[in-house]
């Protein structure tokens, strides 16, 4: 059926393509090692499991709309102020509401270029316009955001740590950009990969917010909590910023099972850590192999590494992704010009690193 020549999107929504996600399926394997979507290797904390498979009950009635429960959860797990959040299924969606609300037609959200690739996306939809700022090899160059800084200039929007890159902000970075911009600027803050950061000079982008009225933060319970199925995504910011994005949100935002596992989720700490630890273990492990294979292994503060393939390695990234595609193995390749010699894996089970590693020891080795 064709559309009627009445109707028509926004011009500009007719540039955007699909969000090309991580694949999950090979073919000759029924069971591949998928390292391409950063998702968590030990899962779910067992407590959360049961508490969203007995949620499930009462899934047919529609959730509480009061999410007290929950924010008074995370406030005690993070020391957070309870009244300063608003929920949306994965923070995605807040992301792409916050946006929304701040910004439209005729005015300028700014972005690192090599940073998450939904974010122009959100100020497209907006109405907005999306300014790319340079990075320095893949991160943040906050004196090249600062330089796109105008009169029309109304959200800076970024991730720390970042995703694809793994790289992040230090706390006085950070600080040095926020001091420097307008008030009348938002600064968004996508921090969900925050828990793994564990640097001394790495800062939570919530202390902003307790400091000035024109940070938000966004957070999930996507990947240290392993729950990216389950949708659960959460904001923290000035208290009339919060009530406002409520409002506008969903009528439901978080589902019963979300909600249950995501409260259970935090009061296991003992998995949490168990996590942490796994994933600091394996990021340091991958970062010193593929060093030692002649790559460009970015440091991270995420689950994943991201891996640059120099030509004196004598094997490209399309070559290399095919070889362990032929053994089960699903990195993560970007269809971006920034990117042709990229590769992204995400840190997975003991026995899932161990191969990858074995993997392309003898595939480099042999060049």
């Amino acid at each position: 059926m064709r559309n009627s020549a009445s109707i028509a999107p926004k011009p500009v929504l007719k540039t955007i393509d699909y969000y090309m996600v991580g694949i999950s399926k090979l073919e000759g394997f029924s069971k591949p090692i998928k390292l391409s979507s950063n998702e968590s290797a030990l899962g779910m904390s067992p407590l959360a499991i049961e508490a969203g498979m007995k949620s499930l009950e009462r899934g047919y009635l529609y959730p509480e709309v009061d999410t007290e429960q929950l924010a008074v959860a995370i406030g005690d797990y993070y020391q957070l102020s309870p009244e300063r959040m608003a929920f949306g299924p994965g923070s995605d969606e807040l992301l792409q509401r916050i946006v929304n609300t701040f910004a439209g037609p005729g005015e300028e959200m700014i972005y690192s270029k090599n940073a998450y690739m939904q974010f122009p996306i959100y100020a497209m939809l907006a109405g907005a316009t999306p300014v790319a700022a340079d990075d320095i090899d893949f991160r943040y160059s906050v004196d090249d955001i600062l330089s796109l800084v105008n009169d029309r200039t109304r959200i800076v929007l970024l991730a720390n740590p970042d995703n694809p890159s793994g790289t992040y902000l230090t706390g006085p970075e950070m600080r040095y950009l926020h001091k420097r911009l307008p008030s009348n600027v938002l600064l968004i803050i996508d921090a969900a990969y925050e828990e793994y950061a564990r640097v001394d000079d790495y800062e939570s982008g919530t202390n902003l917010v307790h400091e000035f009225d024109n940070v938000i933060v966004t957070r999930t319970f996507s990947k240290v909590h392993g729950m990216a199925g389950l949708r659960l995504g959460w904001c923290y910011g000035p208290e009339w910023v919060v009530n406002l994005i409520t409002k506008i949100g969903p009528s439901f935002p978080v589902n019963c099972a979300a909600y249950a596992a995501g409260i259970a989720s935090l009061k296991d700490t003992e998995f949490t850590q168990k996590v942490l630890d796994h994933n600091e273990r394996w990021t340091k492990t991958l970062i010193s192999e593929f060093r030692g294979l002649g790559l460009n292994a970015y440091s991270s503060q995420t689950n994943f590494v991201l891996l640059g393939f120099p030509p004196e390695c004598g094997r490209s990234s399309d070559e290399t992704n095919r070889h362990l595609n032929s053994k089960g193995i699903i990195p993560r390749q970007f269809a971006l010009s920034d990117f042709v010699d990229k590769l992204r894996i995400t840190v997975g089970t003991d026995e899932e690193m161990q191969k990858t590693i074995d993997v392309m020891q003898q595939f480099l080795r042999s060049a």
